[in-house]
């Protein structure tokens, strides 16, 4: 059934008036008519199931049937730090990351970063990054829109990040991400992954001392890219 996200306000209404690209989206793209059913999430977690009344490119009028508590998150949250990669490949692990489950992701400016935009390219950014996440959200049938933070520098996420804090180092030998996982009972997981050139002396030294565990993939170097995706699934594997 199509997912619509929509404000907690809007959704607290007994009827709902899609307007803008969403209407456009369920009138002319989906050709919803009267009578369709469609699923309305405020994304904080609250859906409703609804009965189109009216569809038209410029409104379309969805009367609230039931109200539901999402059941498609983890029960871990999981954080994203993501070293910012060039081009863009960022989009990318946003989209990825939210159709896995990810909470919130944050760009990082880390030493070794390639890509540094600056603060009015990044604002830019930051709005295109959310519609990413907002999109995919809605393709994968999430109950919640992964929140894309304002990019900040390596010091700043380690001293922001809660829960079990996995940094994922190429260097690492030997504690493997597969046994942390399954050690781990709580409910909070940061995840830092590097950029194109791996984490800086002064980073791993950094992450050392703020008592971060460093992880394993095994014997491959992953790709900025890949290693957000397996980690995703690694930790949606363990909870699910």
């Amino acid at each position: 059934m199509t997912r619509i996200f929509v404000t907690p306000e809007a959704l607290a209404a007994d009827t709902v008036t899609l307007s803008g690209k969403d209407a456009v989206h369920v009138a002319s793209a989906l050709r919803m008519k009267a009578g369709e059913k469609i699923i309305l999430c405020d994304g904080a977690g609250n859906s409703a199931v609804c009965t189109v009344g009216s569809s038209s490119p410029d409104a379309v009028v969805c009367c609230v049937n039931e109200r539901f508590s999402s059941q498609s998150e983890l029960r871990v949250n999981v954080h994203f730090y993501q070293a910012l990669p060039k081009s863009d490949k960022f989009e990318f692990i946003i989209q990825k990351l939210t159709e896995l489950g990810a909470a919130a992701i944050t760009p990082v400016l880390s030493d070794r970063c390639v890509s540094r935009p600056d603060e009015r390219s990044l604002e830019k950014k930051l709005r295109r990054w959310s519609d990413i996440a907002r999109e995919a959200a809605q393709q994968s049938g999430r109950g919640i829109i992964p929140e894309i933070t304002p990019a900040v520098n390596f010091t700043d996420a380690v001293a922001s990040a809660d829960g079990l804090r996995i940094f994922c180092d190429e260097d690492e030998r030997q504690t493997s991400l597969s046994s942390v996982l399954r050690k781990f009972e709580g409910d909070s997981i940061s995840v830092f992954i590097g950029p194109e050139g791996g984490w800086a002396p002064r980073e791993r030294r950094l992450a050392v001392e703020r008592l971060m565990t460093p992880v394993t993939f095994g014997p491959r170097i992953l790709r900025c890219e890949t290693a957000p995706v397996y980690v995703m699934s690694c930790i949606g594997y363990e909870f699910s």
